[in-house]
């Protein structure tokens, strides 16, 4: 994954959260933080159209797609090495999620057609929040409140004469 092409994912993840809300909303709410999870990433790239959403037509066409790039040596199945390299390609890491067990449920170590589709249709049916069909770019950011509102810092009072702080410090 390129620098830019993730800067352009961030960069269109505040676009929408400030989108998201009115200025009056912002102001009189908890700061809130947007979340991409990495296989956005890859529903993006399913848009082969590029009107900025991704129908179900895109959607199965890019389960194949995805599935027939990650299994490299083409014998229908996804061994775990050929998983590690798919989501360091597609997804930025495998570090990052989704990780090979969320696909490999029966923990056989080999992912089939059958559970790479059932997982990614999971995943967009998670996604697709208004139940339509397709992923909108507005589905793919997830606003979490922050743990706590962000603090003022302090100026350091200056140094006196023995390195300590001037009078009221």
């Amino acid at each position: 994954m390129s620098i830019r092409t993730w800067a352009l994912v961030v960069g269109g993840a505040a676009a929408l959260t400030a989108c998201a809300s009115s200025p009056s909303e912002q102001s009189n709410e908890a700061p809130i933080r947007a979340l991409l999870s990495a296989d956005v990433m890859m529903f993006v790239s399913f848009d082969t159209n590029a009107d900025l959403s991704v129908s179900a037509d895109e959607i199965q066409a890019g389960i194949e797609r995805e599935f027939a790039r990650a299994d490299a040596n083409h014998d229908n199945q996804i061994q775990p090495i050929e998983f590690q390299n798919w989501s360091t390609l597609v997804l930025g890491g495998s570090a990052l999620g989704p990780f090979r067990l969320d696909f490999d449920r029966n923990v056989d170590n080999v992912i089939t057609r059958d559970e790479f589709v059932t997982e990614i249709n999971g995943r967009v049916r998670d996604y697709d929040t208004d139940s339509n069909g397709a992923l909108s770019r507005s589905e793919f950011v997830r606003l979490v409140g922050q743990a706590r509102p962000p603090s003022v810092r302090r100026p350091m009072a200056p140094m006196g004469p023995g390195g300590m702080g001037g009078p009221g410090s």
